[in-house]
């Protein structure tokens, strides 16, 4: 069994910073998807359910059966060291420089740059526990410090509830010398079959929740494959791309660095392009000065048309066109009129042409490119082919998640 190192660290405030989103199960053929991924997680939670009644011993043999329809296996000798590992816990919340660092030592000072591990939230009155894992433990605690997620399952609500006070953290962190990041889901797996980790609803890991949403790079025709990312912190990683600046230009159908289309799904007529990652490096960096020189890298023109029946303007604005040169102001505008959006949220809309309150905003006509309207109908074409992994998403109570400050979701953990 793990031995802990117990630091305690005395603090006051919460520690903020960005959510990150829940994952989704990854998708199977889609001629019978559904009915195949909701028997093969129930036999598996129906496994691990059994075990953890039956009161025995975890052994190595448990836990490759519950794992084997996550194509994760582990041999004795790996489960050994893992289980060597140390814990380090930490008393919450996370205010002061000791802290931080601290935090930073065991997660990683970057949610994009980091250490996987596993983590624990006990609660320090009952002794509840939640386990979880990650390949990226920072970018995971932000998650928790930031408080914005969704009241789901047992351990969220109870967090949010409570607060950070009412539990101790305590951490694992794996050395990547020794170590995948994969090995941080089966020493979760070890964990989940223990009934003391009461505040966990599932018993059985997703390993697809690591991988991430997939960026293709294209050609301003999509008929050249440039570069296949198999998550935004990968593009980040290979072709720096900041994620922030991905959310706005994948599937926008607006020119990034104004010779490449970013997509989240692939083209099947598109060939692969045979030139270097250090040629394709070059090209977006030289391209990336030539914006800075023209001062246009991080404003891109919008348009804000004004339908019939808005309520936020006068009568005689009605039916007019704004034009701003970034989409800040864009939203500052609005703000001025009372109404509040996200830029991610006015991002989305842009990208799928969503009328708001009466109002559509869309990229001005000058940063789109000369061929614009057919690129649009390749995109949308292909569009139809990709598979809605929304459908994938299984709720096997039927029952409503309730969002902080928001409406109910019908979904699962």
């Amino acid at each position: 069994m793990h031995g802990t190192t117990s630091r305690s660290v005395f603090n006051n405030h919460l520690l903020s910073d960005k959510r990150i989103g829940l994952s989704t199960i990854a998708a199977l053929p889609l001629t019978r998807h559904f009915s195949s991924i909701r028997s093969l997680v129930n036999n598996s939670e129906a496994l691990a359910s059994d075990h953890i009644n039956s009161g025995k011993p975890t052994t190595l043999s448990v836990i490759n059966k519950v794992l084997l329809n996550q194509n994760l296996v582990v041999t004795d000798s790996k489960l050994k060291e893992l289980l060597k590992v140390e814990g380090v816990e930490i008393e919450l919340p996370i205010s002061t420089p000791k802290g931080k660092e601290l935090l930073a030592e065991l997660t990683g000072k970057s949610k994009y740059k980091g250490f996987s591990g596993v983590y624990m939230y006990i609660h320090k009155n009952t002794g509840d526990k939640y386990v979880g894992s990650s390949n990226l433990l920072r970018r995971r605690m932000d998650y928790y410090f930031n408080g914005d997620y969704p009241l789901a399952g047992k351990f969220l609500p109870l967090l949010y509830k409570e607060g950070l006070e009412a539990f101790k953290l305590r951490i694992f962190k794996l050395d990547s010398n020794k170590f995948s990041s994969q090995d941080a889901l089966i020493l979760e797996q070890f964990y989940l079959l223990d009934k003391e980790f009461n505040l966990n609803t599932l018993r059985v890991v997703n390993a697809g929740s690591s991988k991430g949403d997939p960026v293709y790079v294209y050609d301003l025709t999509c008929s050249i494959l440039y570069y296949h990312a198999k998550s935004r912190i990968e593009l980040k990683r290979v072709l720096n791309i900041h994620t922030e600046t991905s959310k706005k230009y994948v599937d926008s159908k607006l020119p990034y660095l104004n010779k490449f289309l970013l997509l989240s799904y692939p083209i099947p007529t598109a060939l692969t392009s045979d030139i270097s990652l250090e040629e394709l490096l070059g090209i977006m960096q030289d391209e990336r000065k030539d914006t800075y020189k023209l001062g246009t890298r991080t404003s891109i023109p919008v348009e804000l048309e004004i339908k019939e029946g808005n309520t936020f303007v006068s009568e005689a604005s009605k039916g007019h066109t704004l034009k701003f040169d970034s989409l800040t102001s864009c939203m500052e505008y609005l703000r001025g009129l009372g109404l509040i959006i996200k830029r991610d949220t006015l991002t989305k809309y842009i990208k799928i042409e969503k009328v708001f309150h009466n109002f559509l905003c869309k990229y001005s006509d000058k940063t789109l490119p000369k061929n614009f309207d057919e690129i649009g109908l390749i995109i949308d074409e292909y569009k139809k082919l990709k598979v809605d992994t929304d459908s994938l998403i299984i709720n096997r109570k039927n029952k409503p998640i309730l969002v902080k400050g928001g409406a109910k979701l019908h979904m699962d953990k």
